[in-house]
């Protein structure tokens, strides 16, 4: 826990693979790195782009769980109600709604990342989900 307090305090994008599978399913695994530790998270999905979003999301928040356990802070809960690419001007937005519980504190929490290109949108929805969920982590953690 006393990682947390001395330098920097947010969790940070390291890599994501996507594999897909014969059969048209696949995963996403997420790779997060804090403080040189690695923390990674993997789900299955579904090959739409709706699928892969959602497990680049979910991957995530498995990643970022795995951070707190490691921290000494169990008592931390995320949850993706929803992650959605937009088309904006001439890029676009992944934006990310997660539900997350400290304690007997609630947060509903939001977070938006741009890409430029469509087939960086995994990556985004990675970014769009740390940037809503990093806020809760160093508000609860680092304490």
């Amino acid at each position: 826990m006393s990682n947390f307090a001395n330098g920097r305090s947010r969790l940070r994008f390291d890599s994501l693979e996507q594999v897909t599978t014969p059969d048209g399913s696949g995963r996403v695994a997420v790779r997060l790195e804090w403080h040189g530790d690695m923390f990674e998270g993997e789900v299955p999905c579904l090959q739409t782009q709706q699928g892969i979003l959602r497990a680049a999301a979910q991957s995530t928040v498995v990643a970022t769980l795995a951070s707190t356990h490691d921290a000494g802070s169990t008592n931390i809960q995320l949850d993706v109600v929803g992650v959605k690419a937009v088309r904006a001007f001439d890029g676009w937005v992944v934006v990310a709604r997660i539900n997350g519980t400290a304690g007997s504190e609630t947060y509903r929490l939001l977070g938006a990342a741009p890409c430029e290109k469509e087939e960086d949108l995994p990556a985004a929805a990675v970014k769009a989900v740390l940037n809503a969920s990093n806020r809760i982590l160093e508000q609860r953690v680092a304490r």
